[in-house]
């Protein structure tokens, strides 16, 4: 099976980190202020998809503007701050997964550049099959980079599965026909998960496991 993870918010314990850069972002732009709450529920989002949330009335130009300030004050901050706080069991659970034999991907709104960024400073580069960025194709809720990961895997719909805390991974995995399990410790609340449909919404990494396991009897 193939298990696509979101990033911020379900592997990585990022918001705090995300929201600084957003706001440095900001003030340094002299734009208007937005509060830590509305930065981050805009965690998920393409980074240029997050500029026009917080500012539809400005232009393209704009919102690339915005990029590439965040990526230099995300990347400042990473520097500082060291190796990224995973969530409790997450590397094991990526570890366990892999060593039954189960295909694993990201699906993430961050950057190419901020994610290869945190792969090699974490050493998670051999941990994934494949990996997909909101800059290399269209952002969440589109299901679009899913069906790469499908394509890219050679993995059927009905054999894969998406894991994120907000909306968008949901909306998105939605959107394409997955099924998605939503986690309880990230960015959107599980009222919010829920309207979406998932199979389950998870407290701790262990019950993914135990969900994985359930899938594989199925299989046998």
């Amino acid at each position: 099976m193939l298990f696509i993870f979101d990033w911020d918010g379900t592997l990585a314990d990022s918001r705090e980190q995300i929201v600084e850069s957003m706001q440095a972002t900001i003030d340094g732009l002299n734009w208007p202020t937005r509060s830590k709450q509305q930065c981050a529920d805009m965690i998920g989002l393409g980074l240029q998809q997050t500029a026009e949330a917080l500012y539809p009335a400005m232009d393209l130009a704009d919102y690339q503007t915005f990029a590439a300030h965040y990526s230099a004050h995300y990347a400042r901050l990473k520097e500082k701050h060291g190796a990224t706080r995973f969530f409790p069991d997450a590397l094991e659970t990526l570890a366990e997964l892999k060593s039954r034999g189960h295909a694993l991907a990201v699906a993430t709104g961050k950057s190419r550049r901020g994610l290869d960024l945190l792969l090699v400073s974490d050493g998670l580069e051999a941990m994934f099959d494949a990996t997909r960025t909101a800059d290399q194709t269209a952002s969440k809720p589109d299901p679009m980079m899913l069906q790469q990961l499908l394509d890219e895997t050679d993995t059927s719909l009905a054999d894969a599965v998406m894991i994120g805390d907000t909306s968008y991974d949901l909306d998105m995995a939605q959107r394409i026909g997955m099924v998605s399990v939503g986690v309880d410790w990230g960015m959107h609340s599980t009222e919010c998960l829920a309207a979406y449909a998932p199979v389950s919404i998870l407290s701790s990494f262990d019950q993914l496991l135990f969900w994985a396991s359930a899938q594989e009897k199925k299989t046998r």
